[in-house]
């Protein structure tokens, strides 16, 4: 047998080697407490037969039975226990294991059956607990209380407590341990983690910046002082541990801590102390909150004292300085608050505002004195505005300080982003060189002196001088000697508006002296201009009328076009000038949007077709026609616009659309779209063309003419209409030009109606034109009325259209058929659709783009129901068709006019008429335009010969220039006035004659006593629709 105490060790190292059976007890489940002795045995047919024994002593009987007494206790105790026995050979290998081992280490009791308690720890728990365990089982001696770490089953660390004794048999030979081990894990984990939590409590209070304090409940001495307590009071943990307040503090100031320790052991709360005084030992006078809570034993009496401290020195006296910068803040608040109520800091009184800014520096910032600076050209020197002295209450001014005499200072309030603030003036580097000079004699010991800045440059400097030694300068000091330098800048802008008004006052009336010889100028010229011009067109006009050859025709031609031009350029210019000066108002009436668009285009469709370009106008469905504005501004947008597109178009096409703004969805927003084929405008004159004069090119003017102002004007009276005009362009293939304008839609508009109605319901219409916006405008306006409408853009595609639908139940009703289209025009699609089969109940209408005498007569030798001269109008298009449709069928065409009974006419007596005019071309050419009338007329030369005609003869109207010699109009219309009123006279009709350039010159007419005016050149059927107008008055 090994040597003692070897077999057990050296079962650690070797676990699981093989023990010779011999050398080994039986291993059972059971502990070895003895065996029942006698034996059964088995029949061969395998039935138990008797038991048979020999014959046993009574004693030994009770002791058996004694012992199955004893087994059963056993037996029974190691299935309530929660503990696991075990027992080990003398080589430490389980021969028995209790069930319970399966409830702390999950295993089996048979699985740990030949295993050591080695082999169920990890590795090096089995070396310490080998270690542990080799001197005891040497010894033979009993263990207890032996804690070590085994593996459960699932991987996790148990704690289990062991304790055990030898085994020895009936020789007295070892044979082993008996043990039982109990789980402790969960009260060794509690208790780590009690002495963690009690770890960290210490680490929490030693670490809390706050002193801490335990005091012993009966005594009062100290038990605990955490680190913080050390730092604050300036003893060591030692000294303090076991003492009392009474060693540490004066006896008067431990008592009252005493004294309040015993209140709140016996109140057994809390309680709190503000501000608690104490003496320290190396901090001198502190200032404590203090905290004092009673800590209870088991049976709910206070055990202990504890006490938490801040130290609130430091912030008790911030919270004093913050008070008083506090005061200081309001102070100065209130003093800015006042100072920005005066109305002198802006109104541009410079020297009281000067005054009031110095007199607030010095008695907020309680200085002697504060004065105002200013550079002069070229920061050459400081020149003193004001200075103010708190103590003699004066204000002085007229000094000056030469920058090279100061250098270091004029180098600082240039570069200086904020206030200088020298708190020592004598030995700060940019104010010792007044020490000597300025600072020595007046006793300044320090300055805060704040830059003054307009528009981003310093333009002068806000001094504050502390008399006395130096002076330590605040934030809440510096930022409001800056404030001050914030009013100094404004009294500076108000003084510098106060004389840029009065400049702009004095500029003000030399341009409104300029505009009034502006006006005056360009109602004298316009009217000079205009009464020649007169004179040319009403001859013209007058001549027109005459019998010429085609060659003097063609002259004429051209000699009134060129009149009209100048006319058109005088206005031009005069609207130009108007929008200018602001004098250009608009008017605001009811009118019918689509009506005035057709007539627009009405007026330049001749011009189209002179030159060969077709000139269509679509005007969108959505677009309201009853609409609220000025029709004749708009008009001459639209004519500028649309001429200016067919002067710069050769060939191809000029579409005017209308539609609503679709950037703008707010009803009355109106879009007009004229788009050409022309020569297109280059990108880099896009944004000139609008400009007063300016074409695309100079060469433009020589080749098409014009001034460039129809853009300008239309630019401008589109902006005044809430709009504007824009262009797109691409050079060589045409331009876009938008306009778009804010109108206001009627609310209850007037009855806007067709003055023909005609019904097409039903009614299949064949559409023939090669230009897109054509066919778009026939089908829209055809679709409305309730035609089935088709379109083509050919004479053949029509033909090949018209055969298709003639064998069909429904063949075509109406034609509307350009006659000139490329490859086959419109007299060839008919004589085609004739030859090919006679149409019966077809009604053909051709479109024609001029008055072509031979297309228009070809129209009625074919026999077609009529024709439309292009571009289309609404109004005409149903009145032909209507026309042309009642024709076929037999019926005569009455329109709504001609239901309506002529008027007779009223008798009337020649009216006199007195024509006041200086010019004799002008007094020839309204002779002539009456010579073929019932008026009779007279001529004065000027005012004065007018007003004696008038006295002695008896006029009905006067027409009375405004502009002549001797006496002018308005002269001569007041004194017919006033020797009305002189002789009880009724007033007589005073029709003035003018240029009326600008609006002044209508106010101006009226103020004189005219009735109404014309606008030079008269044309004649204006004078006599106003003639017209006025035999009404006296008619019998």
């Amino acid at each position: 047998m090994a040597k003692k105490g070897s077999s057990i060790r050296a079962s650690r190292t070797a676990k699981r080697q093989p023990t010779p059976p011999t050398a080994r007890r039986s291993r059972t489940t059971q502990p070895s407490t003895g065996q029942v002795r006698g034996a059964s045995r088995t029949e061969p047919t395998g039935k138990q037969g008797r038991r048979t024994g020999r014959t046993q002593d009574p004693s030994i009987n009770q002791t058996e039975v004694a012992l199955q007494n004893s087994e059963q206790r056993f037996r029974a105790l190691l299935e309530t226990t929660s503990d696991w026995i075990w027992e080990i050979d003398e080589h430490a290998v389980f021969t028995y294991s209790s069930p319970n081992i399966c409830n702390l280490l999950g295993y089996e009791p048979e699985e740990v059956l030949g295993k050591t308690p080695f082999d169920l720890m990890p590795p090096e728990e089995a070396c310490r607990i080998g270690d542990l365990f080799g001197p005891i089982a040497a010894a033979r001696q009993s263990f207890s209380c032996i804690e070590s770490v085994y593996l459960h089953k699932d991987g996790r660390r148990i704690v289990l407590e062991c304790g055990g004794v030898p085994v020895f048999d009936g020789a007295g030979r070892f044979r082993g341990y008996r043990g039982i081990d109990r789980d402790i894990t969960e009260r060794i984990r509690a208790a780590e983690e009690t002495r963690h939590n009690h770890s960290l409590l210490d680490s929490i209070i030693e670490n809390i910046p706050h002193m801490i304090f335990v005091k012993d409940a009966k005594t009062l001495k100290f038990v605990r002082f955490n680190q913080a307590g050390e730092q604050l009071l300036g003893y060591p943990k030692e000294e303090l541990i076991g003492k009392s307040d009474y060693d540490f503090f004066p006896e008067q100031e431990a008592d009252c801590f005493t004294a309040m320790d015993r209140q709140v052991l016996q109140r057994g709360h809390s309680f709190d102390i503000p501000e608690e005084p104490i003496e320290t030992r190396r901090k001198g006078r502190r200032l404590l909150h203090t905290k004092k809570v009673p800590i209870n034993g088991d049976d709910g009496t206070p055990q202990y004292l504890l006490g938490i401290s801040e130290d609130i020195t430091e912030r008790k006296h911030s919270e004093r300085v913050e008070r008083e910068r506090t005061r200081v803040l309001e102070q100065q608040q209130i003093a800015l608050c006042e100072l920005a109520k005066q109305d002198v800091i802006y109104t541009g009184d410079f020297k009281e505002a000067l005054r009031m800014i110095t007199e607030t520096g010095s008695r907020v910032l309680g200085v002697e004195r504060t004065s105002v600076w200013t550079l002069t050209q070229q920061g050459a020197a400081l020149e003193l505005l004001d200075l103010y002295e708190r103590t003699s209450n004066r204000h002085i001014t007229g000094v000056t300080l030469a920058a090279q005499d100061y250098p270091s200072y004029f180098e600082a309030i240039a570069h200086e982003e904020h206030t200088i603030a020298a708190h020592d003036a004598h030995t700060d580097v940019r104010t010792r060189e007044f020490s000597q000079s300025y600072l020595t004699p007046l006793g300044i010991g320090a300055m805060l002196d704040s830059p003054v800045r307009h528009r981003g440059y310093v333009v002068g400097v806000l001094c504050h001088e502390h008399v006395g030694g130096p002076r330590s300068w605040t934030t809440e000091e510096i930022n409001f000697s800056s404030s001050l330098g914030t009013f100094m800048t404004l009294a500076l802008e108000a003084k510098q508006r106060q004389e840029a008004e009065q400049a702009l006052v004095l500029s003000k009336e030399a341009a409104e002296v300029a505009s009034r010889a502006k006006s005056d100028f360009l109602a004298s010229v316009s009217h000079e201009i205009r009464t020649p011009m007169n004179a040319i067109i009403g001859m013209a006009d007058l001549l027109w009328e005459t019998d010429l050859t085609p060659d003097q025709r063609k002259y004429l031609r051209i000699f009134r076009r060129a009149g009209g031009n100048l006319l058109s350029l005088i206005n031009n210019i005069l609207d130009l000038s108007k929008v200018e000066v602001g004098h250009l108002e608009l008017e605001s009436t009811d009118f019918d949007l689509s009506d005035l668009v057709e007539k627009s285009i009405e007026i330049l469709a001749m011009r189209a077709n002179e030159k060969g370009l077709e000139l269509a106008c679509h005007l969108s469905p959505d677009v309201p026609r009853a609409v609220i504005g000025d029709p004749n501004r708009l008009h001459q947008i639209l004519i500028n616009l649309i001429s200016n597109a067919i002067k710069f178009t050769d060939s191809g096409s000029v579409t005017v659309r209308v539609m609503q703004d679709p950037e703008l969805p707010t009803p009355g927003a109106i879009r007009f779209s004229i788009s050409d084929t022309g020569i297109g405008v280059p990108p880099d004159k896009l944004a000139v063309i609008f400009e007063s004069f300016t074409q695309a090119h100079a060469s433009m003017t020589r080749k098409y003419g014009g001034t460039g102002l129809g853009l300008t004007i239309s630019r401008q009276l589109a902006e005044l209409m809430n709009g504007r005009i824009w262009v797109e362009s691409t050079l060589g293939e045409g331009s876009r030009f938008h306009c778009s304008v804010q109108l206001a839609v009627q609310s209850s508009p007037t009855s806007i109606h067709d003055n023909v109605q005609v019904n097409l319901q039903g009614v299949r219409t064949l559409v023939v034109d090669d230009h897109a916006t054509n066919r778009l405008i026939l089908r829209e306006i055809l679709a409305a009325l309730g035609a089935q409408v088709t379109d083509t853009a050919s004479g053949h595609e029509a033909i090949e259209e018209w055969q298709r639908a003639s064998t069909s139940a429904r063949p075509y009703e109406l034609l509307l058929l350009d006659c000139r289209m490329p490859g086959m025009d419109g007299f060839q699609v008919v004589e085609e659709i004739r030859r090919a089969s006679p149409p019966q109940g077809l009604t053909i209408i051709m479109l024609a783009s001029d008055h072509w005498a031979d297309d228009i007569a070809r129209t009625y030798d074919m026999g077609l129901g009529g024709y439309l001269i292009k571009p289309i109008r609404r109004s005409d298009l149903l009145q032909t068709i209507s026309i042309a449709l009642d024709r076929s069928k037999g019926t005569q065409h009455t329109t709504s006019s001609a239901s309506v009974a002529p008027t007779p006419p009223t008798e009337v007596r020649a009216l006199r008429i007195l024509l006041v005019e200086d010019s004799p071309d002008n007094q020839v050419l309204v002779r002539s335009y009456l010579k073929q009338t019932p008026y009779r007329l007279d001529i004065a030369d000027h005012g004065a010969i007018g007003l004696e005609l008038f006295k002695k003869g008896c006029y009905d109207l006067i027409l009375m220039d405004m502009q002549m010699p001797v006496m002018d109009g308005y002269e001569a219309t007041q004194a017919i006035r006033a020797w009305e009123r002189e002789q009880d006279l009724p007033p007589t009709q005073v029709i003035a004659l003018t240029a009326l350039a600008l609006k002044e010159d209508g106010v101006k007419i009226l103020e004189a006593g005219c009735n109404a005016h014309m606008t030079k050149p008269i044309k004649k059927h204006t004078l006599l629709e106003v003639l017209q107008a006025c035999k009404g008055r006296y008619t019998s």
